[in-house]
């Protein structure tokens, strides 16, 4: 057997993890065609049979499943291997991108790139705006070193082989009524606005499934009658209070916090840092990482603080 071919390995594991070649394709941004012929290499090149076929899926033979153990060490030793040559340098510096969802942003990304631009000046953060199946697949593809990510407590959550994630913040969802009728929510819970118009995200957004969830526990169906992209644009039409929503809490700005129902309860949403585990050591993420760390405790520690207050 010959030296085996690096992103060839890449895409072994990803079959391993995912099952079908398709979604391996999908992970790597590449065609069925191009992930078959190469694993076909792959399986020439190693003189051993590694996969046979169930339907539409891929599966590994024993030899498969033996050599995908033997590659995540391999490739971990080469993150390894850059986290440590990284650490050899005498200052942080260069680029390092950061993918992140769309709330994440204003919340977590902006805010990391104000203050390294204060204390580490030669180190240039790159961001790329991605929901969080696209923040994992650009993250292990290496297009991107770290990814801000979140997954409601509704939500399966992510298969983070590879991946070590960190959790930035626990944040609520909050509803938005207006004023007048928050009394009544408080005494009746949310079947109080079963007569209410309501303003989401779109069709399948994790905002429309979160208030379809929270209606149907309630036991009515929502009256929907304006669907818009973002977390802020639903905020600035539930700022009209013809309406009411479901949003995220940091999504609220602050001269619509008298328009949460306070102690309604429309469930959570974890907002994590992840990176490649063998990449954690590297001064550069490492140092991205820490100040997410601080970020999302100020967060938390402000809200707490505006709870107190308001209590």
């Amino acid at each position: 057997m010959g030296m085996l071919d690096l992103r060839r390995m890449m895409l072994l594991c990803d079959l391993a993890d995912l099952g079908t070649v398709t979604a391996v394709a999908e992970r790597r941004n590449i065609s069925s065609s191009a992930v078959s012929q190469q694993l076909r290499v792959l399986e020439s090149e190693s003189g051993a049979i590694l996969f046979r076929r169930d339907g539409r899926v891929l599966g590994l033979t024993r030899s498969g499943r033996v050599l995908v153990e033997h590659v995540r060490v391999v490739l971990d030793a080469v993150d390894d291997a850059m986290s440590a040559l990284a650490a050899t340098r005498d200052q942080v510096s260069g680029q390092i991108a950061v993918a992140s969802y769309n709330l994440g942003i204003p919340s977590f990304a902006a805010p990391l790139v104000q203050r390294l631009s204060h204390i580490e000046p030669d180190l240039q953060v790159r961001l790329q705006q991605a929901d969080t199946d696209d923040a994992l697949r650009l993250l292990r593809q290496g297009e991107v070193d770290v990814a801000i990510t979140y997954r409601c407590d509704f939500e399966a959550q992510d298969l983070l082989i590879g991946l070590s994630r960190e959790v930035l913040l626990i944040e609520p969802m909050v509803l938005l009524a207006p004023p007048e009728l928050h009394q009544a929510v408080r005494s009746n819970g949310l079947i109080a606005l079963a007569d209410q118009l309501w303003v989401t995200g779109l069709v399948g957004s994790i905002l429309d499934v979160a208030l379809l969830r929270a209606a149907d526990r309630a036991g009515f169906e929502p009256q929907i009658t304006h669907r818009l992209e973002t977390a802020q644009i639903v905020c600035d039409l539930a700022a009209t209070e013809l309406v009411s929503a479901v949003v995220p809490r940091l999504s609220v700005p602050p001269y619509l916090e008298h328009l949460i129902v306070e102690g309604a309860s429309m469930g959570t949403r974890t907002v994590s840092s992840l990176v490649r585990t063998g990449r954690r050591r590297d001064p550069k993420i490492a140092l991205i990482l820490r100040t997410l760390r601080a970020i999302g405790a100020e967060a938390l520690g402000l809200r707490e603080e505006e709870e107190l207050v308001a209590s």
